[in-house]
């Protein structure tokens, strides 16, 4: 790839690609855009985003940051960015973990059962097991406690299971960004129609997952004290 390619992928924004992409997923945008809409003045309206307090605000600060880094990965696929866009969703779905694991001061326990603990206080001092890739197992555990049904924990549990082969280096992200007519390899993002299977697979998950989170904000930002 030449030099002048790979300035231009970097310094200018590819309008073309991104007009392609409208072509074919303007409704599913729409409809995202409308969730994502919903989802922020659902989080404005609650009792935890009007409370001054450091925890309701860390908890508020969490749901706002799931909501934007799901609007940040599909903004990343409209430009192409397949692994970018499965970071931004892990993000999304850690900080929603986050949000219900401060909500209320319990004793949770840990994945094994065999310690139990402030998951607030720990986090304040940045303990271990309170870290990112941690917090689905916590949640899945302390379901319960949390305030959470089965349903409200299968669908992150599916969110971490479908964006390990993109947040990673792996095999599938490997092919997702290869050409299947000519074995390029896909720089700098870009979109075209054979890509189309592959953006629409992402795009119907971000809907499923984001759908989940008018219900998760009504059991965390309207329940945490």
């Amino acid at each position: 790839m030449e030099y002048k390619e790979i300035y231009k992928s970097i310094s200018s924004d590819d309008v073309e690609s991104r007009s392609y992409f409208m072509c074919d997923f303007e409704a599913e945008i729409s409809e995202l855009s409308e969730v994502f809409s919903d989802a922020f003045k659902l989080l404005e309206a609650s009792p935890c985003h009007n409370d001054s307090s450091t925890r309701a605000s860390t908890v508020s600060g969490y749901l706002a940051l799931a909501i934007e880094s799901a609007v940040t990965a599909t903004q990343l696929l409209v430009l192409g960015h397949v692994a970018p866009a499965g970071n931004s969703m892990r993000i999304s779905y850690e900080s929603l973990c986050y949000s219900a694991l401060l909500k209320k001061e319990v004793e949770l326990s840990v994945p094994n059962g065999k310690h139990k603990f402030d998951f607030y206080k720990d986090y304040l001092s940045q303990s271990a097991h309170t870290k990112a890739h941690k917090v689905i197992d916590l949640v899945v555990k302390n379901k319960e406690l949390l305030g959470l049904n089965q349903g409200g924990v299968d669908f992150l549990v599916g969110a971490k299971s479908f964006y390990n082969g993109y947040s990673h280096s792996s095999f599938l992200l490997l092919h997702s960004k290869i050409k299947p007519s000519t074995r390029q390899l896909y720089v700098a993002g870009g979109y075209e129609k054979e890509r189309y299977d592959l953006f629409s697979e992402h795009l119907k998950f971000i809907n499923r997952y984001s759908k989940n989170l008018e219900g998760w904000i009504k059991a965390v930002a309207y329940n945490a004290t």
